[in-house]
């Protein structure tokens, strides 16, 4: 029954797609793996991207540098909008700004230090600055002020800066804090994050950018990444500790996003409750069709919650059909379940999205 809504579903946003063939809003997009197209595989340095099999295998019928096995949110979202797949701005060769650019790239934080060397979100809008002003000289002031004020934002991001409490090998120059974690320490951390990331929304709202979508931070201690590193610190408040930093993160962000709107002209926001999202999916997940919601299709150790899946240097497993797993490595969705998140995000109801769809959201002037 849900594969047959689903399929109902992406005939109907087919035809949806079609109202855009005359006026379509850019679509720009920032944030961390979850996002990246491609980008990390033009950063020059060595496994820095998703480059060998069986990365690709769905949909590209080879590694794309996307961490899944075919594509991701911002490839169905665009498809919905009536582009094609967002070229990233590193990507070499000839890029129309007028049609978008996905910024996204792995490992990114909010916060610089978590990650020294990564394309954080900083860097992140630097190109973007870069971008505008490549779009002014290819289509003219005018024109690219009124694309920048259509456009829309997508912004999938912090989950990383999250991350790299637990594990002290990718917590980069900064200084791990003790765990468990004390309320105090939490909020104090999630505020940090929350200053950083108004800051850069600042940057796009000042280059005329007035639509914004945002996942909110999904189920940290789902990931089967970070069960194993749970596993291993053997403390019992470790995941339980994830989820509420995850959960406290998406209350105050929301709370935020409600005053950036009474504080901005214009501002419009989107929020996608990706938590809830996968939560469903790891708790239900034969009602979403998948056959296996807590074990990864690619990796090694409990879970295949190691991140061995395409490392030539470490033996790992692959499953036989990926579209069976809500997981495809230790710390991202299936194609099939990417496709799931992008539709909720093009046209769920206020119970998944809110206060408006990404569908709505593009139609508004």
């Amino acid at each position: 029954m849900a594969t047959a809504l689903l399929l109902y579903a992406t005939l109907v946003f087919v035809s949806l797609t079609t109202s855009y063939a005359k006026d379509k809003p850019p679509l720009y997009v920032f944030g961390d793996s979850l996002f990246d197209a491609g980008m990390t595989l033009y950063t020059g340095v060595d496994g820095d991207g998703a480059e060998f099999w069986p990365y690709g295998q769905t949909y590209f019928n080879k590694p794309s540098g996307r961490y899944c096995d075919g594509r991701v949110i911002p490839d169905f979202l665009a498809q919905f909008a009536g582009w094609p797949h967002l070229r990233t701005y590193l990507q070499p060769g000839p890029k129309n700004y007028s049609q978008g650019i996905n910024f996204a790239a792995a490992s990114a934080c909010v916060l610089v230090e978590t990650r020294p060397g990564k394309i954080n979100l900083a860097l992140q809008m630097y190109y973007f600055v870069q971008m505008v002003r490549k779009l002014k000289q290819q289509v003219g002031k005018l024109e690219a002020n009124k694309l920048l004020s259509k456009a829309v934002y997508l912004i999938d991001i912090g989950g990383n800066d999250y991350f790299s409490l637990f594990d002290p090998i990718t917590s980069g120059t900064r200084r791990l804090p003790p765990l468990p974690l004390s309320l105090r320490m939490k909020k104090d951390y999630i505020n940090e994050i929350l200053g950083e990331l108004t800051t850069h929304i600042y940057t796009l709202y000042n280059k005329g950018g007035r639509k914004f979508v945002f996942p909110n931070i999904g189920p940290l201690g789902y990931f089967p990444s970070m069960k194993v590193l749970c596993m291993l610190r053997s403390e019992p408040s470790c995941v339980e500790d994830l989820h509420e930093l995850a959960r406290m993160h998406n209350t105050a962000f929301s709370a935020l996003a409600k005053r950036l709107q009474t504080r901005l002209p214009g501002f419009k926001y989107s929020i996608y409750d990706f938590y809830t999202g996968v939560q469903l999916r790891v708790i239900n997940a034969h009602r979403f069709g998948f056959k296996e919601s807590r074990t990864a299709c690619c990796g090694s150790g409990p879970f295949n919650g190691d991140f061995t899946c395409q490392k030539l240097e470490h033996s790992f497993t692959v499953c036989s059909n990926p579209n069976d797993y809500l997981w495809f490595d230790a710390g991202h969705p299936t194609e099939r379940a990417n496709e799931q998140f992008a539709i909720e995000i093009w046209s769920g109801g206020s119970n998944v999205v809110a206060p408006y769809n990404l569908h709505t959201l593009l139609s508004m002037t």
